[in-house]
């Protein structure tokens, strides 16, 4: 969970796999410090969302997201965006084009929405979750996740207008 947490963050797969060491050895460092006020995932993803936006900060992540590698489980995929973006999402994700589209859309959100995104929309997180492992508040995790979700929506809006349209 941790590595595709950061995967999704990062965009890199060799920067996912930095963040998961760091966020594991910052872990057992704190774990003494755990007082078990929130749950024990809830306090890890934010670790991990933690040194993923560091990492981000210091211009360390590349813009490639490669939802292939995204943990798709039959109840994780992304339908719900695709169902916001046309009549017949299965179709449409499984088009290369709309697939590479939407990776580059992603991969320009600020890292701030990007977060909100990947961790609602995505990994599937009740809100509040999301809220605690981006350690933001819920108001500011919804207007991040509205905000993400326009941004997408304007991105692929021109493409899905010709894709109806046999153009």
């Amino acid at each position: 969970m941790v590595y595709n947490l950061a995967l999704r963050m990062t965009r890199n797969p060799d920067e996912a796999e930095v963040v998961l060491q760091e966020t594991f050895l910052k872990v057992f460092a704190s774990l003494p410090r755990f007082r078990a006020r929130s749950r024990l995932t809830t306090w890890i993803y934010r670790i991990a969302t933690n040194e993923a936006l560091q990492r981000l900060r210091r211009g360390k992540g590349r813009a490639y997201v490669d939802l292939d590698r995204i943990d798709a489980g039959p109840d994780r995929d992304l339908r719900p965006l695709a169902q916001s973006l046309a009549s017949d999402p299965h179709a449409l994700l499984e088009d290369g084009e709309l697939r590479g589209r939407l990776e580059a859309a992603i991969g320009e959100l600020p890292p701030k929405h990007r977060t909100a995104f990947l961790l609602v929309d995505i990994e599937d997180l009740p809100l509040k979750e999301a809220a605690a492992h981006a350690g933001v508040t819920l108001a500011a995790l919804k207007s991040d996740l509205h905000r993400a979700r326009l941004f997408l929506r304007d991105k692929l809006a021109a493409y899905m207008e010709e894709r109806r349209h046999g153009a």
